[in-house]
Order: C-alpha cells, then structure tokens, then sequence
C-alpha cells in the first residue's frame, strides 16, 4: 500500500483494498457472532454449581465413601514394601 502511494499507483490498488477489508470484516463478523452464540450455549449447559448445600454436591473429600472396601496390604505388595506407591521414574537405568 505504502508502495502504491509512493509511485501514484493508488488507482490500481485501491480496488483490491477495498475488497479486502470488506472481506475481512466480514470474517471478523462472522468470528464475532460465532462467538456470541457459543458463549450462549455454554453458559445454557453449565450447570449452575454454586446454588446448591455443599454436602449434597459433594465437594468435600470427608463426604466421599472410600472406592474400595478391602485395605491395601501393610507390607509387601504389589511394589513390594513402598506402602502402596509406585515408585517414580527417575531416568536411571539400573531399574531395567
């Protein structure tokens, strides 16, 4: 553009300009309303988190019934003594 005005070829170049802009701002439009739309669908979908007792949507972990029944073993194991944890991968190759 700044070409164009430098050489006086502003004649030549200004249709193509003007058809750019209109086309992106028909993009962005079209972006925007898109936009719009999607923010309206989430805020129908979200569920509204905040209006009900804490205990009946059960936030705490106190609340949380444990997923199993039968305790870990004390010793032993399936990692053998690392009181039910697996061990972490540290990069060493002399676990292989």
């Amino acid at each position: 553009m700044e070409l164009s005005w430098r050489h006086g070829l502003t004649d030549f170049t200004m249709p193509f300009m003007i058809n750019y802009m209109s086309q992106q701002a028909a993009a962005i439009d079209t972006l925007r309303r898109d936009n719009e739309e999607r923010k309206a669908r989430e805020a129908s979908i979200q569920k509204p988190e905040d209006d009900g007792p804490i205990l009946g949507q059960s936030r705490l972990l106190l609340t949380q019934a444990p997923q199993h029944t039968a305790a870990p073993p004390a010793t032993g194991g399936m990692y053998g003594g690392m009181n039910g944890m697996m061990p972490q991968a540290t990069g060493y190759g002399g676990f292989r």
